[in-house]
Order: C-alpha cells, then sequence, then structure tokens
C-alpha cells in the first residue's frame, strides 16, 4: 500500500519518512492499518483511501496493498 502521511504526521512514518510503501496481505481494516503502522487514529483529522475522503469510524473499511492511503493531521502547511 502506498502511504502519505501529511504535516506532522510524517513523524510516525518509517525513518521520520512522509511518503513510503507499507505491505499489506489480503485485507486489513483501516483502524488496523493504521495500529500496526503505529499512526494514532486520534491524530488524524481526515483520511483518503485511493483519492476518496472516508470516515476512520466505518468499521467495514478494509484497505489492501494496491490502496493509496493519505492521512492529514487537523493542521498542516504554514
Amino acid at each position: 500500500m502506498r502511504v502519505h502521511l501529511w504535516g506532522e504526521l510524517g513523524y510516525y512514518g518509517p525513518e521520520r519518512r512522509s511518503r513510503f510503501e507499507w505491505p499489506v496481505e489480503g485485507e486489513i481494516p483501516l483502524l488496523d492499518a493504521l495500529r500496526v503502522m503505529g499512526v494514532p487514529a486520534a491524530d488524524v483529522a481526515v483520511c483518503g483511501v485511493n483519492g476518496e475522503v472516508v470516515r476512520l469510524d466505518d468499521l467495514s473499511l478494509t484497505v489492501t496493498d494496491d490502496d493509496r492511503l493519505d492521512l492529514f493531521p487537523p493542521t498542516s502547511g504554514g
């Protein structure tokens, strides 16, 4: 899965990188993916999967290795 952690969320990326590939086998619930990556869901204000905004509280939402995940903090930019 292609992951982009925007703004200060880049702190949680491997080696503090904001863009990285994260392998996913099969399907995994979105919140589980965040937990395994070490990104606190409480720090994510907006989540996009394949260019569409999704709700983190949608427990039926899953991601696969073919997806792109964009995570935005409450504030970013400058």
